[in-house]
């Protein structure tokens, strides 16, 4: 059986070269987690926020 995580990085800390949003994946990847998809959430604002989903097998 799986389990999901879901973080929202706010638009204003993401730059050009996407770098936090990068350390945030590793970060998450270090403690067992593994990306399952990334998107921007523009149901408010069309520039949204970025919303990456992790998952890892449940223990």
């Amino acid at each position: 059986m799986s389990e999901y995580k879901i973080v929202e990085i706010e638009r204003k800390y993401i730059k050009e070269d996407y770098a936090f949003a990068e350390a945030a994946m590793n970060q998450e990847e270090q403690a067992g987690w593994q990306v399952v998809c990334v998107a921007f959430d523009t149901a408010k604002d069309m520039r949204g926020n970025m919303v990456i989903t992790f998952r890892r097998e449940r223990e």
